[in-house]
């Protein structure tokens, strides 16, 4: 009988002992998880830390995959798509790119010159990081953004040999994050050089047009042709 006993009490304290363990095991993760998303939201709110993450795991990704890159370009193209695109304003861009054509045009020709014009984005920009050779970046201070709805932070590409290249994103604000809604090389605008660019295409050719060969174009990249 006290056999019995013992071997209960045991088989007891093995079962508490594993839930303790496993409790352990559950806060330790909740606590990890706590900080991860703390860390991921302190980034989202800070404009600066956004663009250092975002160039940083970027530039990564490409020197890790840069061998297979020489024979297969669509791996950069899924890299800007997947990590650099979603931190730009796709929609407010495509509608600043129109400028006063987004008047005369319908509803339904908005959404896909500007579903047309995100793609062109992921094409101009993986044209862009295709020669990409371990460059470095340089990250000016972060911009004053308590309050503000709209920042520039500062950066400089530096090349070897070369001078360095300013590139400023224009950022605003989106609920706890910031967006992309212009990028500035040189002080040349990525949205008043497109707006040039498309809109005397609109005036020329007409909008069905130009969506038409967006269209063509991107799907020529999609597959490699």
């Amino acid at each position: 009988m006290h056999v019995k006993r013992q071997h209960s009490f045991f088989i007891k304290k093995l079962y508490l002992n594993k839930v303790l363990i496993s409790l352990a095991l559950l806060i330790s993760q909740s606590l990890l998880f706590s900080q991860s998303l703390k860390a991921y939201e302190n980034v989202q709110a800070n404009p600066l830390l956004i663009i250092e993450s975002v160039t940083t795991t970027m530039t990564d990704k490409l020197t890790i995959h840069k061998k297979d890159i020489v024979e297969d370009p669509s791996i950069v193209m899924n890299i800007v798509e997947e990590l650099l695109i979603p931190h730009f304003a796709t929609n407010t861009i495509s509608r600043k790119v129109l400028g006063r054509h987004s008047r005369k045009v319908t509803d339904q020709q908005k959404e896909q010159f500007a579903e047309a014009f995100r793609f062109y984005m992921v094409r101009l920009y993986s044209k862009v990081f295709a020669s990409y050779t371990n460059q470095t970046f340089k990250y000016f201070p972060a911009p004053d953004f308590v309050g503000k709805k709209k920042v520039y932070v500062k950066t400089q590409l530096i090349q070897a040999g070369a001078k360095p290249v300013n590139i400023d994103y224009k950022m605003q604000r989106s609920g706890d994050s910031w967006k992309i809604i212009d990028l500035k090389i040189e002080g040349i605008s990525m949205v008043i050089s497109n707006s040039t660019q498309f809109g005397n295409q609109i005036t020329r050719d007409g909008i069905e047009t130009v969506i038409a060969k967006l269209q063509y174009k991107n799907t020529k990249a999609k597959t490699n042709e």
